[in-house]
């Protein structure tokens, strides 16, 4: 699970690393976000 946070500016989340290096992603990598018919968020390399 991850929290929703707020840093004055903008809202953030954390991923763990273990999802990070289960897809391969690295710091820099750029992600889009999709909002689906349900109104679930997909996450997708660009």
């Amino acid at each position: 699970m991850v929290k929703l946070q707020f840093d004055s500016k903008q809202y953030k989340i954390t991923l763990p690393k273990a999802i990070i290096e289960a897809k391969g992603w690295a710091k820099g990598s750029e992600l889009k976000i999709i909002l689906n018919e349900k109104g679930e968020l997909i996450l997708k390399t660009t």
